[in-house]
């Protein structure tokens, strides 16, 4: 069953289901609002904007034709946490203490919340919490979450003890296929009560309450994140579709880390190697279709901007914090590797009179610097112990630099500039070096190949120098003074 606009225009209004926040106090302001749109697990290739021939994802592409698209964007972590932490402080996992999802941003680092709301912002949250797993909110405030969406789903009926005896074979049902289909099945409730609509309606509600005052408002969406489970009709938008071809070589996983092999024999809890055409047809079936439903949404909620008069004064954000494997060298999900498929991510920046439409950058760029290109366009001072770098110049053409990108793990570490990627694990014999420019699928590692021994070295090189220079620039030697 499909909703359509009028049943959401009644969810916004009839939303009240859930613990609502009160409105921020309202008060007049010429500054910028800040809006950011995250989809977890959204991977870069599986958008229109990006190239990609079957997805269907109208209105993300339309802010992509009215904003910046950054062609090369990679996160500083493929985990949910470290990359989310690293956006929001601009700042590396190594350096904000944050460097998987069992760590918690430490109470000393400065948020883009934090920066807002001294700048005199409401800043809130909408979705899935900002650091989850972690339920740390680096200064939002929390407009609608998990708890929230599970407490209007008990109300329908669809979860605790109200559920009827019908709808628990039925949630039975879908668990059982999830557990033999690797993740993927379609969810057995309604589209209306999906929680994708269930936020947008939240940050609709949000944007009404405050669109006469500057505010930050960051929505989280947790799909396409597995499990894939969309309602209907995205469960059957794409089936029978030829998807992109995933990439993989018979006896690659031979010349890998070992961690790679392993993660092909137990990947949250399945075994890879039995997955067949007909499984990962469905796996992609539901990925796109999830990230079509967000893709509704998304234009649902930006359609609000020019209704409540503040679309000239916007900034529009769209990202995700990793991305998904898909298939790409046998594997799905995300994990601790750092292929383009899970470190790359898409990014779209939306000002509209500030920021060119329609541009494409093609230079790679790091998720450290969202966070100074926000203020950067806010006319915000960037703090000295901000690591990332204003896009702008990228933008407006006073800068052509290259530039490289790092990801990382604490005990690995990988550099990937425009031709080459280098991955670097600890204490290990072993390690991941690729040419891009011949092997843009990295299924070639020359980590060990004589004839790459130069490139592998001066990767090294640029890794090492990376990691002096990346020291937290906010603690400074204390210097001695010479004695009288």
């Amino acid at each position: 069953m499909q909703i359509t606009r009028r049943e959401f225009s009644s969810m916004l209004a009839g939303s009240a289901l859930a613990t609502i926040t009160k409105p921020f106090p309202i008060s007049d302001s010429p500054k910028w609002n800040v809006l950011i749109i995250t989809n977890d697990q959204h991977r870069a290739d599986c958008l229109g904007c990006m190239g990609n021939p079957v997805i269907r994802t109208s209105n993300t592409d339309r802010l992509g034709k009215e904003g910046v698209i950054f062609e090369q964007h990679f996160v500083q972590a493929p985990q949910c946490v470290p990359s989310r932490a690293a956006l929001h402080t601009g700042r590396y996992p190594h350096v904000n203490q944050t460097p998987t999802n069992i760590y918690r941003l430490p109470e000393t680092e400065e948020t883009l919340a934090n920066i807002l709301s001294r700048n005199g912002y409401a800043t809130a949250t909408v979705g899935e919490l900002p650091f989850a797993p972690t339920k740390f909110l680096g200064g939002l405030k929390v407009f609608a979450d998990d708890s929230d969406y599970h407490a209007f789903l008990e109300s329908a009926g669809w979860r605790g003890n109200r559920v009827s005896p019908a709808r628990r074979v039925l949630l039975r049902e879908y668990e059982m296929r999830s557990q033999k289909q690797f993740q993927a099945s379609a969810a057995p409730w309604p589209e209306e009560l999906d929680e994708t609509p269930f936020y947008a309606a939240k940050a609709i509600e949000f944007l009404k309450e405050n669109s006469r005052q500057p505010f930050y408002l960051h929505v989280n969406f947790r799909r396409p994140h597995h499990p894939f489970d969309p309602p209907a009709p995205f469960d059957r938008m794409y089936e029978g579709t030829n998807f992109p071809q995933s990439h993989k070589m018979e006896g690659e996983m031979q010349n890998k880390p070992p961690a790679q092999q392993k993660a092909l024999e137990d990947s949250v809890g399945f075994d890879l190697r039995t997955l067949t055409e007909g499984d990962l047809n469905r796996i992609k079936s539901y990925y796109y279709g999830m990230i079509s439903e967000n893709d509704k949404y998304i234009g649902l909620i930006i359609d609000q901007l020019p209704k409540l008069g503040i679309d000239d004064r916007t900034l529009v954000i769209f990202n995700s914090d990793h991305g998904e494997m898909l298939g790409d060298h046998g594997l799905v999900f995300k994990g601790g590797y750092f292929y383009d498929q899970v470190v790359q991510a898409p990014l779209i920046i939306r000002a509209p009179k500030r920021l060119p439409a329609g541009k494409r950058i093609k230079t790679v760029v790091e998720e450290i610097d969202v966070l100074p290109t926000i203020l950067d366009l806010l006319n915000i001072k960037i703090y000295e112990r901000i690591q990332g770098r204003s896009l702008l110049p990228l933008v407006n053409g006073t800068s052509t630099s290259s530039r490289a990108a790092h990801s990382e793990f604490p005990n690995a570490k990988m550099l990937r500039t425009e031709h080459w990627k280098l991955v670097h694990y600890l204490h290990a014999p072993y390690g991941e070096l690729y040419n891009l420019r011949e092997d843009p699928f990295e299924l070639r590692n020359l980590f060990d190949d004589p004839g790459a021994v130069r490139a592998r070295h001066e990767m090294e090189s640029a890794l090492a120098d990376w990691l002096i220079d990346s020291n937290d620039p906010s603690l400074k030697p204390v210097q001695v003074e010479k004695e009288q």
